[in-house]
């Protein structure tokens, strides 16, 4: 009985994949699967977020998801599977990661407390030490790589002046000090041995959001990139004219002078200053910005930082149909890169929505945000999935983006901002659609590849799916942290 169902699962989940392959060149809008409100109301368990069953429980989904990240050996930009060496520092997507299991077991340990089981809390609480010692494991060496001559080296942490141009996706690595921060003396996580102090976690990850800011002069950059002080590798970064042309415009805007206006990076740059607000919110000391004069109010120098760069990226990358484009070059609605977006949107407004400092901002946010739902809305496949680029509707479907898109209307249900009957159902059908790329070992299919931007549709159509890949893993982390996070509130 059980190979039967097995046998039925996987052809369902070939007759999905089959359904996302691109057949002509024509792909006309969907509309949702019918979702729009002159529908009739689905019933209360198809719009319902809560008893969800099997693998789609989220709560030993979750934990599961968890306990595979805690395992598996360090990523190369995503990739875990056999032809890929670990990387030599932590990249973003297993930041992305890392935060999703800690926001996972944050709200299983509230889930086990509403309902009184100290079993499920002890287990909780193991899993968010597994956590704390995998990223302590990193910071202390311990977590190792091999070079392209077979030596075995620790993992890089000291990320701050690496040559390489994209360094946006080298300092989130500080966001996981500072979430650790924020939440290390909490009493409902007590029993976790903390791996150093709180001062030590906070030091380490604001030198990463305070020198995304840090307006050097050109001359001051580049004795950092060119020392063997601060720059630990062996080629060194020469920035060009253009370069510090670009980079002098963003520092004198206020702005990141890691800021490229690709789409990916919005929530790079906004998720390492949103941790290292959540964890100085409480200390006034933090609320002038020592860079940024023109700064007229007096809230948290990081959320304000993190408020202008949203602001810009949805400003200068927007499309069409509340969607956005991969870069101002690269006009294409990329699913992982909306994915971004459209968790970032949410995550700055839970925060910014009744703070009358950020009233303007919070408008915005909630417009935009509500036209890119109600867009996705439109396109999500019959099937419960997105497609690779989210308006040619027949292409292959991925699963890292329907996860990122899960979450946000999840969330939208969670917060009153979005109906709950229409995006609940759609977030219900979702989520048991990603179920059937869930290996029995929690590693999802059909990610794909870590992906530049490109200038036809085909670079699109062409990357590489991977399975395991923690572009994916995140994803599915951060849908179960909202789904138990609706469980709570059912409590």
């Amino acid at each position: 009985m059980a190979r039967y169902i097995h046998i039925l699962s996987t052809a369902f989940a070939a007759c999905i994949f089959i359904s996302g392959c691109s057949t002509g060149k024509e792909y006309p809008p969907l509309s949702g699967g019918g979702y729009g409100k002159d529908e009739p109301s689905g019933s209360q368990v198809e719009s319902s977020l809560t008893g969800f069953e099997g693998k789609a429980e989220p709560i030993e989904c979750g934990k599961n998801l968890v306990r595979r990240f805690i395992e598996i050996p360090q990523s190369n930009w995503g990739r875990t599977d056999a032809g890929k060496q670990p990387s030599s520092f932590v990249t973003y997507p297993d930041v992305c990661a890392y935060l999703g299991s800690f926001w996972f077991l944050e709200a299983a340990v509230e889930n086990a407390m509403l309902k009184g089981d100290a079993d499920a809390k002890a287990e909780a609480i193991g899993l968010i030490q597994g956590m704390v010692d995998k990223y302590n494991d990193v910071i202390t060496g311990k977590t190792t790589y091999q070079d392209s001559k077979g030596n075995t080296l620790p993992v890089i942490t000291d990320l701050l002046w690496r040559h390489e141009s994209n360094r946006v996706d080298y300092y989130i690595f500080g966001a996981i000090s500072l979430h650790i921060a924020s939440i290390m003396e909490n009493p409902d996580y007590e029993g976790v041995t903390w791996r150093q102090t709180r001062e030590e976690y906070l030091d380490f990850g604001l030198q990463y959001a305070d020198n995304q800011w840090n307006p050097l002069t050109r001359a001051e950059f580049d004795a950092r990139f060119s020392s063997s002080k601060y720059n630990h590798t062996s080629t060194l970064f020469k920035m060009s004219d253009g370069d510090w042309k670009t980079w002098e415009s963003y520092i004198k805007g206020g702005y990141s002078w890691q800021t490229r206006l690709w789409i990916d990076d919005m929530f790079m740059i906004t998720a390492l200053q949103i941790q290292a607000y959540l964890a100085t919110r409480n200390d006034p000391s933090y609320n002038t910005d020592p860079w940024w004069p023109a700064k007229a109010n007096n809230e948290n120098r990081y959320l304000d930082r993190a408020v202008r760069e949203m602001t810009l990226y949805i400003e200068k990358i927007q499309g069409s149909d509340g969607l956005y484009w991969h870069s101002p070059d690269a006009k294409f609605f990329w699913a992982r890169g909306n994915g971004w977006m459209a968790v970032g949107m949410p995550e700055m407004l839970k925060i910014i929505e009744d703070n009358p400092a950020y009233s303007t901002e919070a408008a915005l946010l909630r417009r935009e945000y509500g036209t890119m739902m109600a867009s996705l809305l439109k396109y999500q496949q019959p099937t419960g999935m997105w497609a690779q680029l989210i308006d040619r509707t027949s292409l292959w479907s991925e699963t890292s983006g329907t996860a990122m898109f899960t979450y946000a209307f999840i969330t939208g249900v969670k917060n009153g901002w979005l109906d709950s009957d229409t995006y609940g159902k759609a977030a219900r059908k979702a989520w048991n659609a990603l179920m059937f790329y869930l290996n029995p070992n929690y590693d999802i299919r059909e990610v794909c590849e870590g992906t530049g931007t490109g200038s036809t549709e085909q670079h699109y159509r062409d990357r590489k799916r991977y399975t395991g890949d923690t572009h994916g893993q995140a994803g599915m982390l951060w849908c179960t942290a909202a789904l138990t996070e609706i469980a709570n509130e059912a409590e």
